[in-house]
């Protein structure tokens, strides 16, 4: 009795393990998955573009910001004294424009007078009635007026010239005024902040981060793996700090270098010896819109994407001759 119960037993074991062995082989050939992925982003530095000693620090650590909110200050008081200073001196350079003009003013009305008693000097000359000496004394005198003319002219030019330069130091002193509130990039959350009232900052130093909340993974494939990978190939995404929880996403693009290549120090293969090693080829997925509403991917979390792919798509057909993509790889 007890033999055809071991018979029956073996063979539901084999029967287990083929049909375990279909399914897991059937999954793997429509799933590409790899546990070297990360959650990645480009934090935005927040950098000073002034020199300036911080009075007020307006967020705290890790403390969600807007675009265009304030997060600290610097001390206005140099800023505003120049901006005071060169609007005075744009103020005084505008009057003497004023004042030059006001005289060429006068001086155009002597020249017109002296035009007419000239013409009238003339005509009285001709008929013999006035002397040559007062002819000659008016035409020195037109000339005199015609040379202040244009020296007047001369002046107003030089003066126009300052004037733009003062009106441009006057902008200049407006947008640095504007500069000593320091905002957010982009929309997001504070990280690092390692500013304090009282610290003198220079332009360029990184005060900070703000992390932005678009985010998407890096999965870092083994090249044996890309087959039959290709943009728009929807994504699961399982995350280590959330288990249970699955997030959505797509294929955006396949990096069109190994991560090898683009390191420091790439590898050199035409130095001696070679030993084969299977590379790995980033693989960028972005997260669908409306699965991380509370924007709980942080950068740098592990995650396991798990690619749905499509084994007989005649394109991959046509170039590999072959319907499987291999086997699933684990780090």
């Amino acid at each position: 009795m007890k033999k055809p119960l071991t018979i029956v037993a073996i063979l539901l074991g084999i029967g287990s393990l083929v049909v375990g062995g279909y399914l897991w082989w059937e999954h793997d050939r429509h799933y590409v998955t790899t546990e070297d992925a990360t959650v990645s982003g480009r934090p935005h530095p927040v950098t000073v573009r002034i020199p300036g000693t911080v009075t007020d620090v307006l967020v705290h650590d890790n403390e969600p910001v807007r675009k265009g909110q304030i997060l600290f200050r610097l001390d206005p008081g140099d800023y505003q004294a120049r901006l005071m200073s060169d609007e005075g001196s744009l103020d005084v350079a505008k009057k003497k424009v004023d004042v030059v003009q006001a005289r060429i003013q006068e001086v155009q009305a002597e020249e017109e007078r002296i035009e007419s008693d000239l013409k009238r000097i003339s005509r009285l000359r001709k008929g013999g009635y006035s002397s040559t000496q007062s002819l000659i004394h008016l035409r020195l005198a037109l000339k005199g007026a015609k040379a202040r003319i244009q020296s007047l002219e001369n002046q107003i030019r030089a003066d126009q010239g300052m004037i733009e330069r003062r009106t441009g130091q006057v902008a200049e002193d407006h947008l640095n005024l504007s500069y000593t509130a320091v905002v957010s990039p982009v929309d997001g959350k504070m990280t690092v902040k390692s500013v304090v009232p009282g610290l003198y900052v220079s332009p360029g130093t990184p005060l900070g981060y703000v992390v932005p909340y678009h985010v998407w993974v890096i999965a870092n494939l083994k090249e044996s793996r890309l087959t039959y990978v290709r943009p728009g190939n929807s994504v699961d995404i399982r995350v280590d700090a959330y288990p249970g929880r699955i997030f959505h996403g797509h294929v955006a693009s396949i990096q069109q270098t190994t991560g090898a290549v683009m390191s420091l120090l790439p590898p050199e293969n035409a130095t001696g010896n070679f030993t084969k090693v299977v590379q790995r080829v980033p693989v960028r997925i972005e997260l669908d819109p409306g699965t991380d509403p509370h924007h709980l991917l942080r950068l740098g979390l592990s995650v396991v994407p798990e690619i749905r792919v499509n084994p007989d798509d005649p394109l991959f057909r046509r170039n590999t001759g072959s319907g499987t993509p291999g086997h699933s790889e684990r780090k």
